[in-house]
């Protein structure tokens, strides 16, 4: 459903280039749990932020079920964000004054559903992350796992083929990652979720398959990342990608 073929992303400024991302090439399935893993630095926010369609790549192609993005515009990626890309961060972004339904409900605003439907779908989606008791609360009032809940229950509300979060459990406790992690866990049953995460641990135990970025110190060959989509059952695989600076 969703190949990224060499892609390359760099960063112009006057007095260098900067090479963040190069030659990646991967196949995601529609429905498992990948992980993107890497030190800081190495691209791994910057390749989520190029899938979901909040940055542009420099060259290569992001193919969406069999279309190529390369002539898009950016009313075609605001249409592919709002229809096909729900996001988790790892801060949240849960707007205070509003309680913990109407976080929820903007999502659907922001999509263009009618007010009349809105409540009865936020609130379904409530219920899918356990939080339906919690809809009146303001997020100050809720735990950090409750608050990363409700960001999971807002990226679903509109049914998005692909969840993408960028360090979820990052700003959580031990017993609220591994809640999160499960519940990204039982969504992947029915969509396709790409997180990024420095743990390497959640990663082998939680997600189908874990792809390493990695920042080679010697190694002058071009580098690349690829990876086929695995036929059932799905199985751990584990790849590098590269990051390559040029200085002044």
């Amino acid at each position: 459903m969703l190949k990224l073929k060499h892609i390359t992303k760099d960063y112009v400024t006057k007095q260098n280039t900067v090479h963040v991302l190069k030659g990646i090439t991967l196949n995601f399935r529609e429905c498992e749990f990948v992980t993107i893993l890497g030190q800081s630095g190495c691209g791994k926010t910057t390749l989520l932020n190029i899938i979901g369609g909040l940055d542009r790549y420099t060259d290569g192609d992001i193919i969406i079920n069999g279309k190529s993005t390369k002539d898009f515009d950016d009313r075609d990626w605001d249409r592919y964000r709002n229809k096909q890309i729900g996001f988790v961060f790892q801060s949240y972004n849960l707007i205070p004054h509003l309680n913990v339904l109407s976080n929820v409900e903007l999502a659907l605003t922001l999509a263009g559903r009618k007010k009349e439907e809105c409540e009865a779908i936020a609130l379904e989606a409530l219920k899918k992350v356990g939080l339906e008791d919690q809809a009146y609360k303001k997020p100050n009032q809720l735990s950090g796992g409750q608050m990363q809940r409700v960001a999971i229950a807002r990226a679903l509300v509109n049914n998005p083929a692909i969840i993408l979060a960028d360090e979820p459990t990052g700003a959580l406790d031990t017993e609220s990652g591994k809640m999160v992690m499960n519940l990204l866990k039982e969504v992947a049953k029915d969509r396709l979720v790409i997180m990024v995460s420095h743990n390497a641990d959640l990663a082998a135990e939680y997600s189908t398959r874990p792809i390493r970025l990695s920042i080679p110190t010697t190694s002058r060959k071009k580098p690349s990342l690829t990876n086929q989509a695995n036929p059932c059952p799905k199985r751990k695989q584990s790849v590098s990608a590269s990051k390559k600076h040029i200085s002044r």
